[in-house]
């Protein structure tokens, strides 16, 4: 189960709803709770749209109106999901939580981990496969003992954060993604670099960090820090200061005499 932050939701459905995976026969189911159908497929070219199945919970997740159609919160279960798969074609599919803040918001922490916990099991049960589970999560609204638990029942976590400053800026300014995967072998992989969104939700590599931190164009490069400008004792000892140390016996210096 990928745990992905919103920035990059969108660019990771380009290669999920490739002609490689249409060729699979892999359908991409998206939960959508937080905007509606129109605005969440604007902008993918026809050959992503086509295999993007949305299960509408932004327009009446309450069940407040009646209308038939769409995805309450109350469905949302292992059976309530692997229900809606089985409305899509036959083959392997990818369930998208967008978001899984919003469920969280409304059913308690360890009923969301069973439900996400047993979709697969339920799926395969009615003759299905999901491939994987890809939730969206908006970490700052939640308290970090929460966002732990979620990222350690994760199988890969993708946390976005702006870029420093000095990279640019406005929405074509490039963000900071620390990666975390962990192999079957118990193996965890830990990455972060650079990226940005391209036209149309490609993403675009950028390199990883430096490690070095951004220099502050105002700055004046050249001007430099003494360390040694407020210390309370001095580094060096004058003429007289050490004749007094050499002339000093220590206290197991054996004299001539003995």
């Amino acid at each position: 189960t990928p745990l992905w932050p919103a920035a990059p939701l969108r660019s990771w459905l380009i290669p999920v709803s490739s002609p490689l995976c249409a060729s699979r026969g892999e359908s991409v189911h998206v939960f959508g709770f937080e905007i509606p159908e129109e605005e969440f497929l604007a902008g993918f070219d026809p050959d992503v749209t086509v295999r993007l199945l949305y299960q509408d919970g932004f327009t009446d997740p309450l069940r407040w109106t009646g209308e038939a159609g769409g995805f309450g919160a109350e469905e949302f279960t292992a059976l309530g999901v692997a229900g809606r798969l089985a409305r899509g074609p036959a083959g392997p599919a990818t369930v998208v939580l967008d978001s899984l803040s919003w469920l969280l918001l409304r059913q308690p922490l360890p009923a969301v981990c069973q439900t996400l916990g047993r979709i697969p099991r339920a799926a395969a049960s009615a003759g299905l496969r999901v491939t994987r589970i890809l939730a969206l999560l908006h970490e700052d609204l939640h308290p970090p003992g929460l966002v732990e638990t979620l990222r350690s029942l994760a199988q890969a976590v993708v946390g976005v954060r702006p870029a420093p400053e000095g990279m640019g800026s406005g929405e074509d300014a490039p963000r900071l993604a620390s990666m975390l995967q962990r192999k079957g072998t118990g193996k965890v992989l830990t990455k972060e670099e650079y990226f940005t969104v391209l036209a149309g939700f490609t993403p675009k590599a950028l390199g990883e960090p430096t490690g070095s931190v951004p220099r502050d164009e105002d700055a004046d490069p050249h001007s430099t820090v003494d360390p040694t400008a407020n210390l309370t004792f001095n580094l060096r000892l004058s003429d007289t200061e050490r004749r007094a140390r050499d002339g000093m016996p220590l206290p197991f210096h054996f004299s001539a005499q003995k």
